[in-house]
C-alpha cells in the first residue's frame, strides 16, 4: 500500500534529482516538504517544478492547473525538523556514504520510528547503509532516473534487513508515481541498469583506447544498432526476437576477448581529473560551444518525451512485476 496522501513526503537534497523526485511526487498528486540548506538549491527546485509540471501539462495532457497545484503543494524548508510529521523520506544527497550516514542520523532524531528511509542511490549497497541504524529493517533504496517527471525508470532495492512492508509499500509509491517498478532481487553494488551502463561504458573505452574507433564511431555503432531498439525490448526479448543459437554461438568465443579492467579506464580518469564535465561546462569526448550545450539539452529532453510515448504504447507497464 503506497503511503498515506494526507501526509507530506519528504525529501532531503534537492540538486538535480531532488527536485525532480519533488516534480513527480507533485505531478501524482503528493504534497512535499523539501529539505535543504542551500538557498539557490531551494528556488532552483521552485523553478524546476514549475518548469517539469508545465511540460506534463503539455505533453501528457495533464490538468492545466497542475502547476499551480503542485506549486502549492511544495513547501521547502532549510530545516530537517520540518519533516517529522512524514511518514515518508527519500534521501537525495550526494553519493557519499559518510554524507548519507550523517542525514540518517539527523532523520532518525525527528521522525517517527514507523516512518520509511528511502535513500536515492546509483551504486551504493542498501545493507551497507542501513549498518547502524536504530530501526534498519525501514531502510531501502530507490534509484531514480533523470528528467524523473518524463522517464518510467525506477530501481528498489531491498538491504539485507529491509522489511516486507517497506519493500512493498515503496514499490506502491513508485508504481503510484507512474513508474514501470523493478524490484532488485538481491543487494549489490550498482543494482540493475548500472552494471549494464557500466559494462558497456568499460567496453566501449577499452575500443577508443585500442584503436578499433573513434569517439565518433564508437557512438554511432551502438545508436544505430542498440539504439534502435533498446526502448522496446531489453537485452532477453532482442535475444528472443533476433535468434537464440547465433547469440550463443558468437558468445562463446567472444566472451574472453571482451574487456575486464578493473579500475576505471585511462582516457575517463584523465577527461574527469582535466575538469571536464561534459555538456555541463562544454567540455568531455567532445567539445561544444554554450550554443550546441543548449541545442543537446534540447534534444535529449525532446527526445525522452518521444521515448516514454512510444514506450507507453508499446510497453505498457506490467502493475503485477
Amino acid at each position: 500500500m503506497e503511503p498515506p496522501r494526507e501526509q507530506p513526503i519528504g525529501i532531503v537534497g534537492l540538486g538535480l534529482l531532488g527536485r525532480g523526485i519533488a516534480a513527480c511526487l507533485l505531478a501524482h498528486g503528493y504534497r512535499v516538504i523539501g529539505c535543504d540548506r542551500s538557498e539557490e538549491a531551494a528556488e532552483a527546485a521552485k523553478e524546476h517544478v514549475d518548469i517539469a509540471l508545465q511540460e506534463l501539462v503539455e505533453n501528457l495532457g495533464a490538468s492545466a492547473d497542475l502547476t499551480a497545484t503542485g506549486r502549492k503543494n511544495l513547501t521547502v524548508t532549510p530545516d530537517i525538523e520540518g519533516l517529522k510529521d512524514c511518514p515518508f523520506v527519500i534521501e537525495s544527497a550526494v553519493e557519499s556514504l559518510e554524507d548519507k550516514r550523517g542525514i540518517f542520523e539527523l532523520l532518525e532524531k525527528v521522525i517517527s520510528p514507523a516512518a520509511i528511509i528511502a535513500s536515492n542511490t546509483s551504486a551504493l549497497p542498501i545493507t551497507l547503509l542501513q549498518m547502524g541504524r536504530k530501526h534498519p529493517e525501514r531502510f531501502i533504496g530507490m534509484h531514480w532516473g533523470e528528467p524523473c517527471h518524463i522517464i518510467r525508470f525506477l530501481e528498489v532495492i531491498r538491504g539485507e534487513q529491509t522489511s516486507d512492508t517497506t519493500a512493498e509499500t515503496t514499490a506502491a509509491l513508485g508504481r503510484a508515481v507512474g513508474k514501470d517498478v523493478v524490484v532488485v532481487k538481491k543487494d549489490i553494488r550498482g543494482f540493475i541498469t548500472n552494471r549494464l551502463r557500466y559494462a558497456m561504458l568499460r567496453e566501449a573505452l577499452y575500443l577508443l583506447e585500442n584503436g578499433i574507433g573513434n569517439v565518433e564511431d564508437i557512438d554511432a555503432s551502438f545508436r544505430n544498432d542498440i539504439g534502435s531498439w533498446a526502448t522496446i525490448a531489453g537485452p532477453f526479448r532482442w535475444v528472443d526476437l533476433t535468434g537464440i543459437p547465433a547469440y550463443h554461438s558468437v558468445l562463446d568465443e567472444l566472451a574472453a576477448e571482451l574487456c575486464d579492467a578493473k579500475k576505471s579506464p585511462e582516457t575517463l580518469r584523465k577527461l574527469a581529473e582535466s575538469g571536464a564535465k561534459g555538456i555541463a561546462n562544454q567540455r568531455g569526448f567532445y567539445a561544444y560551444t554554450p550554443e550546441e550545450a543548449a541545442e543537446w539539452e534540447k534534444k535529449w529532453r525532446d527526445f525522452t518525451w518521444e521515448m516514454r510515448r512510444l514506450a507507453d504504447k508499446y510497453t505498457p507497464i506490467e502493475k503485477s512485476r
